[in-house]
């Protein structure tokens, strides 16, 4: 009886041995969960109509400009620049702070004039008239003239100016610097 035992220990040790092998064999890999945060579809799908809408004006522009037979340097935040000096980035004659006397006119980027023969006094650094314009402002010299091309999200975006710049326009600024006060 015991030889009877041992000899059935011994023709089921291969079968254990095998059956743990295979139940080894078919552990699986912990799944590792990634916090995924909550998604906004809204706040998505107002990101993704942004950038097309970005993209959209980027083709305008580069037509508008290829159109002329403009060679316009692209600066910071998408606007474009040609300038009747050459271009230092940034110029070291106009800094942050530096309060600047302007004529400037405004139109669309279809020629429809907005502003025309406007003076103002602006202060580089603080948006004025908006991001675009002032960025530009720094790569420009004394007594210069310049015209720039503005996207709508360095513009007056969304809101417009209140008055005749409406939601999303890109805007071409012809632009003379007549004066500056250094700080």
């Amino acid at each position: 009886m015991l030889r009877m035992g041992h000899s059935i220990l011994r023709g089921l040790l291969p079968v254990a041995v095998l059956s743990v092998l295979m139940l080894s064999a078919c552990r699986q890999v912990p799944v590792v969960e990634i916090e995924q945060r909550p998604s906004d579809p809204l706040k998505e799908n107002r990101i993704n109509a942004n950038r097309i809408i970005a993209q959209s004006e980027e083709t305008q522009i580069d037509a508008y400009v290829a159109r002329r037979g403009w060679q316009m340097e692209r600066i910071a935040g998408g606007s474009r620049l040609m300038s009747d000096r050459k271009l230092s980035a940034p110029c070291t004659h106009i800094n942050y702070g530096d309060t600047l006397e302007l004529r400037y006119s405004v139109e669309t980027i279809g020629g429809e004039t907005i502003y025309n023969g406007l003076c103002d006094t602006v202060t580089v650094g603080r948006a004025q008239p908006n991001r675009g314009v002032d960025e530009a402002l720094l790569y420009l010299a004394p007594h210069s003239k310049a015209t720039v091309i503005v996207p709508s999200e360095q513009g007056f975006g969304v809101v417009g100016d209140g008055d005749r710049i409406t939601s999303r326009m890109i805007l071409v600024y012809k632009i003379t610097i007549n004066n500056i006060t250094q700080q």
